[in-house]
C-alpha cells in the first residue's frame, strides 16, 4: 500500500508569495513532507534485516548521522542577501529543523493507527515436526510380538487465525500426521495417515466484549493522529510568528544602526564646526570638548547597535536555517520590507470566537480529552468478569495400509478347542505337536489406502467432531483492573482541566494582544508627532546656534532627542507588526493571513479484513 494514496498525513502548501524564489521554496516544502510520509513504507527486506542482526554496531546510515558535521558552524559571515518577509517565511518552512521534527509527529501517529489495526490482520501459522520414541514393550496389545515398542510420527499443520471486531478469535486449522509403530491390535494401520480440518471460535461475552469493542483502540490511535496534526499546525503557526518577530527585530536593529550613524555624523559635523570656530577664537575650548565627548558617546552607542544588529541577524538566520546558494554558510538576511501600519480590525469578541474555532492547541486539547475518554471506556470494560464462549466444529479422516495381527486361535464352536491347521479337527491345547490355526484381525477395508484416502474420508462428511462450552474467570479483588480504571479516570480529569487551562490561557493571550495592538497604535501616532517636533526643534536650534543664540550643549541635547525620537518611531512601528503577528497567532488566523494552507492527505483505506 503506497503512502501517498492512503496514509493520513499532512501536505504543506505555501501560496501567495510574490517572489519567484519564495514560490520555489514553498514547492520544496511540499515535497519534503512526502519524504516523511514515505518513512512509513521504508521497511527492510528479510535479507537486510538478517545482515543487520548478524553485524556489529548499528547500520551505516546511523553511523553517518552520528559523525556528520554538515550543519555545524554555518553562522559564519557571508554577503548580504536582500530578503523579504514572505521569503523568510518560505525559507523557514522548508529548512527549520524544529519544524522538520514536528512534521514527523503526524507520520509517527499514522504508524500508530496502522499498529492499532494490526490486531485484525489475519495470521497464517504452521508447524512441522518429526519425532520417534523407542521403549520396552510391556504388552502385546501395543508391542505385538516385538520386545521393543517404537512410535514414529511426522506432523505438518497449517492454519489461519483472525481477531474479529467483536473481540473473538476465529481459527481455521488443517492438521496432518503420518504415524509408524509396531503392528499390534492397537496399530492395525501402518503407516497411518490422520487428517483433520477444524474451525474454532473463542468469543468473549463480558470482558473484552462490546459493540465493536476492539475498534476502540483504533479510534484512540486516530484521535492521537489528529492531535499530532493539530500540534504540528500549532508548531507551524508558532514558527511563522517567530520568523515575523525575528524579521522585525532585525529591521529595528538595522534602523537603530542607521539612527546611530546619523547621530554620529551629526556629532562629528558639529565637532568639526566647533573646532573651526575654536581655531579662529569664536568658541571656547569647552565647546570642542563637549563635542568630542558626544562623538565618543555616539561611537559607543553605534558599536552596541551594530552588535545588536549582528545578534538579531544571526537569530533570524538560525531560525530560517537556509544555506547561502553556493556556500556553506547560512543566508545573511538583508531585510527589504519596511514596517507599516497594516489595517486590522481590533475586536476582542471576534478574536475570542475565532480562537475557539481555529486555534490548533484547543483542538488538540479537545482530542486529548476524547482520547482519555476512550481509555477510560477500555479500563471500564476490564472491570467485568471474563466469560468466554468456546466452540468448534471439524471433520476427520484416517487411512493407511492394513496390517494382519495375530490374536488368539480359531476354535471349534461346539467344543471351544483350537482347530488343527492340518486336520481341521479340534486338538488338545496341551499337545506340544499341535499346530492350531492362528486367528488374525485387521482394520476395515474402507480405511485401506494412503494419504489421498485419508483426504477422501475427511471430505466424506460422516466423520466429524464438535464442541461447545464456556469459561469463566472472576477476580475476587480485581485490584489491578480497579487501579487501571482509577488511573484512566484521573488522566481524563487532568485532560479536562488541561482543556480548561488552555481556554483560560488563550483568553489571556487574546486580551493581552488586543491591549498591545491598541497601545501600539497610540504609540505610533505619539512617536510620529514627537519625531516631527524633534526635527523642527533641531532645525530651530541649529539656526539659533549659527547666530550664537544657542550653545553647543543645547544643540547636542536636541540632536540626541531627535535620535531617540526617530528610533522610538521605528520601534513602535516594528512592535506593532510583531504584535500583529502575535495577535493573528493567538486567534488562529496567522496561517490564513500568510496564505499558508495545511491539507490532509486522504486517510488510508481500511483493509477489508479489518471490517469484520
Amino acid at each position: 500500500m503506497k503512502a501517498w494514496g492512503s496514509v493520513f498525513g499532512i501536505l504543506l502548501l505555501v501560496a501567495g508569495v510574490s517572489q519567484a524564489r519564495a514560490e520555489d521554496e514553498a514547492t520544496a516544502v511540499a515535497g519534503a513532507n512526502g519524504n516523511d510520509v514515505h518513512l512509513l513504507d521504508q521497511v527492510p527486506d528479510y535479507a537486510t534485516i538478517l545482515a543487520h542482526q548478524w553485524s556489529d554496531g548499528v547500520p551505516q546510515d546511523v553511523t553517518d548521522s552520528e559523525t556528520s558535521t554538515e550543519k555545524y558552524g554555518r553562522l559564519i559571515n557571508a554577503p548580504l542577501q536582500p530578503t523579504t518577509l514572505a521569503e523568510c517565511v518560505a525559507l523557514a518552512l522548508r529548512n527549520n529543523t524544529d519544524l522538520q521534527i514536528s512534521r514527523l509527529g503526524p507520520t509517527a501517529a499514522t504508524a500508530g493507527v496502522r499498529k492499532s489495526r494490526a490486531i485484525f490482520d489475519p495470521t497464517l501459522f504452521g508447524n512441522i515436526n518429526r519425532d520417534r520414541n523407542n521403549s520396552p514393550a510391556t504388552t502385546f496389545l501395543t508391542g505385538g510380538n516385538a520386545t521393543t515398542l517404537f512410535n514414529e510420527s511426522f506432523t505438518a499443520n497449517a492454519g489461519l487465525r483472525k481477531t474479529l471486531i467483536s473481540g473473538g478469535q476465529l481459527s481455521l486449522q488443517f492438521n496432518n500426521t503420518r504415524r509408524l509403530a509396531n503392528a499390534s491390535i492397537a496399530n492395525l494401520l501402518l503407516p497411518q495417515y490422520i487428517t483433520s480440518l477444524g474451525l474454532s471460535l473463542n468469543q468473549p461475552l463480558l470482558r473484552n466484549f462490546g459493540w465493536k469493542y476492539s475498534l476502540l483502540m483504533v479510534e484512540m490511535a486516530q484521535s492521537m493522529e489528529q492531535s499530532a496534526y493539530e500540534q504540528y499546525a500549532a508548531a507551524l503557526t508558532q514558527l511563522v510568528a517567530m520568523v515575523e518577530k525575528g524579521y522585525w527585530a532585525l529591521v529595528l536593529a538595522t534602523e537603530n544602526v542607521h539612527v546611530q550613524e546619523q547621530g554620529l555624523a551629526l556629532a562629528t559635523e558639529l565637532l568639526r564646526q566647533n573646532q573651526g570656530k575654536f581655531n579662529v577664537g569664536a568658541l571656547p575650548q569647552t565647546a570642542v570638548l563637549e563635542a568630542k565627548v558626544d562623538v565618543a558617546s555616539r561611537e559607543a552607542l553605534l558599536i552596541q547597535a551594530r552588535n545588536s544588529l549582528d545578534v538579531a541577524r544571526d537569530n533570524l538566520r538560525a531560525l530560517l536555517n537556509a544555506r547561502q546558494p553556493g556556500a556553506a554558510s547560512l543566508i545573511m538576511i538583508d531585510p527589504q520590507d519596511k514596517p507599516t501600519v497594516e489595517p486590522y480590525q481590533i475586536d476582542l469578541n471576534r478574536s475570542l470566537q475565532m480562537a475557539l474555532e481555529q486555534r490548533p492547541e484547543i483542538h488538540a486539547a479537545r482530542l486529548d480529552v476524547h482520547s482519555h475518554g476512550l481509555q477510560r471506556k477500555v479500563a471500564e470494560n476490564q472491570l467485568l468478569p471474563s466469560l468466554n464462549l468456546v466452540g468448534g466444529i471439524g471433520v476427520n479422516g484416517t487411512a493407511g495400509t492394513r496390517q494382519k495381527v495375530p490374536f488368539g486361535f480359531v476354535t471349534d464352536p461346539k467344543t471351544g478347542l483350537p482347530i488343527d491347521q492340518n486336520t481341521g479337527l479340534p486338538v488338545d491345547p496341551k499337545d506340544p505337536n499341535a499346530r492350531a490355526i492362528v486367528n488374525q484381525i485387521t482394520a476395515p477395508p474402507s480405511v485401506e489406502g494412503g494419504y489421498s484416502r485419508s483426504l477422501d474420508l475427511l471430505t466424506d462428511g460422516r466423520y466429524y467432531n464438535y464442541a461447545v462450552g464456556a469459561t469463566i474467570e472472576i477476580p475476587l479483588a480485581n485490584a489491578s483492573a480497579k487501579a487501571d480504571y482509577a488511573t484512566a479516570n484521573i488522566n481524563l480529569a487532568q485532560s479536562q482541566l488541561s482543556l480548561q487551562k488552555m481556554q483560560e490561557q488563550v483568553t489571556l493571550e487574546i486580551k493581552t494582544s488586543v491591549s498591545n495592538l491598541q497601545s501600539d497604535l497610540r504609540s505610533i501616532e505619539a512617536t510620529r508627532i514627537a519625531r516631527q517636533l524633534a526635527e523642527e526643534n533641531v532645525r530651530n536650534q541649529k539656526a539659533r546656534y549659527d547666530v550664537g543664540l544657542a550653545t553647543t550643549k543645547d544643540l547636542l541635547d536636541y540632536a540626541d532627542r531627535l535620535t531617540r525620537a526617530q528610533f522610538a518611531e521605528v520601534e513602535s512601528l516594528t512592535q506593532y507588526n510583531s504584535d500583529l503577528a502575535e495577535m493573528r497567532r493567538v486567534e488562529g488566523s496567522l496561517l490564513a493571513a500568510r496564505n499558508i494552507v495545511l491539507e490532509r492527505v486522504r486517510p488510508e483505506t481500511t483493509p477489508w479484513w479489518a471490517t469484520f
